[in-house]
């Protein structure tokens, strides 16, 4: 039910307000909806009082917003709002309970002011009023009435009885007492100990930002820790991500009608880190290839919350960041084209494969096909692909270490995506010559020395530039080093995150 203000020409409503919540916060770095964002909001609208509680205060509401239906005062419905627009102050308060401001129909000054002083002459004269009254009277028409009948003086002097409290009713009313002190100094106990644990939330907010702004302070300091290039960059990222990582369940399809969905608010304890320290010990653990132990010292969180935290970013980071590893048009490959390769003109892309190390799987058939004999352990294998300008074009899915560089390329489907009339240069490991031959793709690969040495050298020297991207690709150290068996699934993720980010860096031949 979207709550609407019913004031004509104000178009504030709640769809307002929850855009400007799920905006980012100038002075916070958050977004408005959390807890720790303290701005505040725009407008904020205000129910019509009851029928119940106060009838008169609804109908001089109906009145000064001034709509009819035919010939009948309108009547608001449930989701009709008065904004603090309307109000002097902001809100409805004990002397100006009426909304007067801004009622965007002709008429509404003189009605606003007749309610006003209708307001202010609505008082019933009290028992000073009647006195004051009576004093001013001429004391010669002040007429008193002798009494018919003369007092009895035995019953003047009698004793006039005296009042007497029994004793149980002063202890009922001293233990009234105390149980009303003892519940006033309960409430502000539990005021005290609410503001404490805000408090400590604060501490722990701060304490964590501050930790991820000491870490990366400058240029240098986010390319060791992150391997983006610069500080800037690692926002700008931050600020795109974020908004993808927050956990939002909109239902099932269900033929009821009362399935609850939940879709506007995190539900759940608050964040013990801040989104930015969140992404940044992600980008660590890809960076430096950290463990889940070290991570969570550092940060001060347990490490299942560490693990969650990694691959609830990752799979939001792989989505985000997988358009940045892509075939470019023909045109954008000739301009950027370094001076070296200027020479080839048909030059697409140089495609290898590379291995990852994992630790060996109990499973034996698994053993078996990880098991790479080239670099004797088990490994995965992925084709990577580069332009001659030094950005990853291409990363296929991650296959057991044991399939060769022909199948491997072959199953993955990158020749087709090569247009027709280009050149592909590959090791010669890559006997695919007759695929290429097929799709009108023209395959360059290094001879043997003893046939033309002068060719293999110049060919070895521009094909060096994949074994330099390769490197630049695993100077994130969880591909460099051993993978842990649970990162297997999440490979393919991992993979893409690291290409993209290396496709910031500057381009290693101009």
């Amino acid at each position: 039910m979207a709550l609407t203000c019913c004031v004509k020409s104000c178009s504030n409503g709640s769809y307002w307000l929850k855009k400007w919540k799920s905006q980012l916060c100038d002075v916070c770095g958050c977004l408005h909806k959390e807890k720790l964002c303290s701005c505040e909001p725009p407008f904020r609208l205000f129910t019509f009082p009851t029928k119940i509680k106060n009838p008169e205060r609804r109908e001089k509401w109906k009145q000064l917003v001034g709509r009819s239906v035919g010939s009948k005062l309108w009547s608001p419905p449930k989701d009709s709002r008065i904004c603090s627009r309307h109000f002097i102050g902001g809100e409805p308060t004990l002397q100006n309970q009426l909304p007067t401001l801004h009622m965007g129909y002709e008429g509404a000054e003189k009605r606003v002011k007749r309610m006003t002083l209708f307001e202010a002459t609505k008082h019933k004269p009290t028992k000073k009023a009647y006195a004051k009254v009576e004093c001013t009277l001429p004391q010669q028409d002040i007429v008193f009435a002798e009494p018919i009948y003369a007092s009895d003086p035995e019953v003047e002097s009698m004793p006039k009885p005296k009042l007497t409290v029994p004793w149980i009713f002063t202890i009922l009313a001293l233990f009234l007492g105390l149980c009303n002190l003892l519940s006033d100094q309960k409430k502000k106990i539990a005021k005290l100990q609410a503001e404490v644990d805000s408090l400590k939330k604060t501490v722990n907010h701060l304490k964590h930002k501050v930790y991820c702004e000491n870490i990366i302070t400058t240029d240098s300091d986010t390319s060791f820790y992150t391997g983006m290039p610069s500080k800037g960059i690692f926002n700008k990222l931050h600020a795109f991500i974020s908004p993808f990582v927050n956990r939002r369940w909109t239902g099932l399809v269900s033929v009821s009608k009362n399935v609850r969905k939940f879709k506007l608010s995190r539900f759940g304890p608050s964040r013990k880190l801040t989104s930015k320290s969140e992404f940044l010990m992600m980008l660590m653990k890809l960076r430096l290839g950290l463990l889940n132990k070290d991570l969570a010292k550092r940060f001060d969180i347990s490490e299942t919350l560490c693990s969650r935290i990694f691959f609830s970013w990752l799979r939001a980071t792989s989505t985000a960041l997988k358009s940045m590893v892509y075939i470019p048009e023909e045109e954008s490959l000739i301009g950027s084209k370094p001076l070296r390769y200027r020479q080839l003109h048909d030059l697409h892309s140089i495609i290898d494969c590379t291995e990852i190390f994992i630790e060996t799987p109990k499973d034996m058939y698994l053993q078996s096909a990880t098991w790479s004999d080239y670099k004797h352990h088990n490994t995965l294998k992925i084709l990577v692909s580069c332009a001659p300008n030094s950005s990853i074009v291409y990363v296929s899915p991650a296959y057991l270490g044991r399939i060769s560089d022909k199948a491997l390329t072959l199953d993955c489907g990158y020749l087709d995506m090569v247009p027709f009339n280009k050149m592909v240069m590959a090791d010669k490991g890559f006997n695919i010559s007759n695929e290429c031959a097929e799709r009108n793709i023209t395959l360059k690969t290094r001879t043997f020395p003893n046939v033309n040495v002068e060719k293999t050298k110049r060919i070895a020297n521009l094909r060096i530039l994949i074994e330099q991207v390769i490197r630049r690709l695993k100077t994130f150290r969880i591909l460099a080093n051993e993978l842990p068996i649970s990162l297997v699934g999440h490979i393919d993720d991992i993979v893409t995150v690291c290409a993209a980010v290396s496709n910031l860096k500057e381009p290693i031949y101009k």
